[in-house]
């Protein structure tokens, strides 16, 4: 775990403004940012893991995001990459193996003896009532993902990240009780932000927080967007937040959310 110090001086108080009503529905009691833990807290255990959302839960994270992708025989498991090689001790394609053989996977930094790769059932099982689901969509349908929801009760407890117009579209049609994340990695120009959104509008902007200015939040806020950038990176800590939360963005996807909440209790934002 690389340890972040937070700076030996009084931190002045950051005002943080009355969330809008979309990120209200998210925030876990008493917070008024958001915390997503990517990945779960996968700096004290294996990304995707059931014990990384735990530790995600009992840290108090709002969201912990989650990358779903689909086995050979149709079953929803949590794997970033299209190949279980760099997190796993096997090999090959997620859609290529069976869930009986990506069960059969120890993961290389295990926490917990015999946990093995998480279907996306086995999570909603785990974390209902607890902490809210960011979905990466990797490799899966709205009508794969939304029964499964609805069967834990936590279509009002997810987010979906999508890849595309298109895709943006299908989830509204197929998926409308579950708000769509969107990034804004190739929108600068004000004017083509807001036409792009208003062609397939969505409830929640991400993407590089190296990409945001106060002009793009403040865009964002005028369309009722809750902005949520990603800020993980080599040099994560509060030089990279500060600035963020200076220009009033909604919260953050992070990859050391047990810091950041520190963080955001020493200068009064949480």
């Amino acid at each position: 775990m690389i340890a972040i110090l937070l700076p030996l001086i009084v931190l002045p108080q950051i005002a943080i403004e009355r969330p809008l009503p979309i990120a209200r529905r998210f925030l876990r009691k008493g917070h008024k940012f958001i915390v997503c833990a990517h990945r779960g807290d996968h700096t004290e255990a294996p990304e995707n893991s059931l014990e990384a959302y735990d530790r995600a839960i009992k840290i108090g994270a709002d969201f912990g995001e989650v990358d779903l992708r689909m086995t050979k025989d149709g079953v929803i498991v949590l794997m970033h990459d299209a190949t279980v090689d760099r997190t796993t001790d096997g090999h090959g394609t997620v859609s290529n193996l069976t869930l009986q053989e990506i069960k059969a996977l120890k993961f290389k930094r295990a926490t917990e003896k015999h946990e093995s790769v998480p279907t996306f059932e086995e999570l909603l099982k785990a974390v209902r009532g607890k902490i809210n689901l960011y979905l990466d969509i990797k490799a899966v349908r709205a009508k794969d993902v939304l029964p499964l929801l609805k069967k834990y009760r936590m279509e009002r407890s997810a987010i979906a990240y999508v890849y595309g117009p298109a895709n943006v579209d299908e989830w509204r049609r197929d998926a409308p009780e579950v708000p769509i994340i969107s990034d804004i990695s190739k929108m600068t120009d004000a004017e083509q932000i807001e036409r792009d959104w208003r062609a397939h509008p969505f409830a929640i902007s991400d993407g590089r927080a190296s990409g945001y200015t106060q002009q793009i939040v403040d865009i964002w806020h005028k369309l009722g967007v809750v902005v949520v950038p990603d800020i993980q990176s080599g040099d994560e800590g509060p030089a990279k937040w500060a600035p963020l939360l200076a220009m009033r963005v909604d919260g953050l996807q992070t990859d050391h959310p047990k810091e950041l909440i520190e963080y955001l209790k020493s200068v009064g934002a949480r």
